[in-house]
């Protein structure tokens, strides 16, 4: 059905379009009948990031099968507050090194395929406690906090060629 809605969205439009999806856990994330693949946390479990790379190169493979360009992912918060009620399973886990480690991994998964990641939610959601799809969440730290932690994965992920980042909707 989504490829049919967009086969015809990208007939009557004048100039192609750029079709994007949230893909975080791949297409079953928005769309059903297709292929879950696990979220982050537990692929923050995983001891190699080897196959998150290859999840993301099956994730991009799928989405160019669809007609789309741009996934909405990876997710490069630290999850680094255990009340956070909107990161959490989204997040690879609460040590940057290893969230940058599996962001990375995904980021080329998806870019050695030509689909646009977008890494999100910058400068760093993962130390709030209030859901931001309903109130605004508030991070209340200092520059340098924020700087050797939360802006830690997205810094590592853009000198790494990121092609897109998600700003998060914080009050910083």
């Amino acid at each position: 059905r989504q490829a049919r809605l967009t086969n015809i969205y990208q007939q009557i439009s004048p100039s192609p379009l750029f079709i994007a999806m949230d893909a975080e856990w791949g297409l079953s994330m928005r769309l059903d009948s297709t292929i879950r693949f696990p979220k982050q946390m537990t692929l923050g479990a995983l001891s190699s990031d080897s196959l998150v790379y290859d999840m993301g190169n099956e994730i991009a493979r799928q989405c160019k099968r669809l007609g789309v360009q741009i996934s909405f992912s990876p997710v490069a918060d630290i999850n680094n507050n255990s009340l956070n009620p909107v990161i959490n399973y989204r997040s690879f886990g609460e040590n940057r090194e290893l969230v940058t480690q599996r962001s990375l991994a995904y980021m080329k998964g998806l870019q050695d395929q030509k689909i646009i990641a977008t890494a999100k939610h910058f400068p760093g959601h993962g130390d709030v406690e209030t859901d931001s799809h309903l109130a605004l969440p508030q991070i209340n730290h200092s520059l340098s906090h924020l700087d050797s932690l939360e802006f830690y994965p997205f810094k590592k992920l853009i000198q790494s060629g990121l092609s897109a980042m998600m700003v998060a909707h914080l009050f910083i």
